[in-house]
């Protein structure tokens, strides 16, 4: 209905490859109750500062800007997320680094026959086995270890763990230590 805000939520798109890249916002012009969000806080690296924004219809802004608190972001955090808009060449490595971070815990997921669901993020979503708790199981095993993930029973998926695209060196600490957890939890 039409009485109802859509709320886009594109945090993850600046990961999308350019053929599966698309432009939601011209879609505001037909749209009067859909308002875009975007985050700097995934490709561009500025997560500390918590800054984002949105784009919709002046309806909608207007009514955002009467309820928002005032001084909701400050300047530093203005200023950086200014200069990121501008730095292609960060936001082409950062992709790429994430990709090629993606692959390498994609590759790993597949080497240990567990399931995963494709991701066009900084993260992997892996099923850690059939147990109930898989999930918890396996985060608390990587923990003990010094591997920090994060299980996603709250969201109804108990078996499941989302492990976050690090440096290549982050990446293959994490593998090794899934490695182990798994060759551990297979032994009789």
């Amino acid at each position: 209905p039409k009485h109802v805000l859509v709320i886009l939520d594109e945090a993850y798109t600046e990961y999308l490859s350019d053929s599966d890249r698309y432009n939601a916002f011209e879609w505001v012009a037909a749209m009067p109750n859909l308002l875009v969000s975007r985050s700097f806080s995934k490709a561009y690296g500025l997560a500390g500062l918590r800054i984002g924004f949105g784009v919709a219809q002046p309806a909608i802004t207007d009514l955002l800007n009467r309820i928002r608190q005032p001084f909701n972001v400050n300047s530093l955090a203005q200023a950086a997320a200014s200069a990121a808009l501008f730095d292609d060449a960060f936001l082409e490595l950062s992709r790429r680094v994430n990709q090629e971070g993606l692959e390498q815990l994609i590759a790993a997921a597949d080497e240990l026959n567990l399931p995963y669901v494709p991701s066009w993020g900084n993260f992997l979503l892996i099923k850690m086995g059939d147990a109930a708790d898989a999930g918890m199981q396996v985060f608390q095993a990587l923990l003990a270890k010094g591997v920090i993930t994060r299980p996603v029973a709250n969201y109804g998926l108990p078996q499941w763990l989302r492990i976050s695209v690090g440096t290549r060196e982050e990446n293959a600490k994490c593998i090794q230590a899934l490695r182990q957890v798994i060759a551990a939890a297979s032994k009789p």
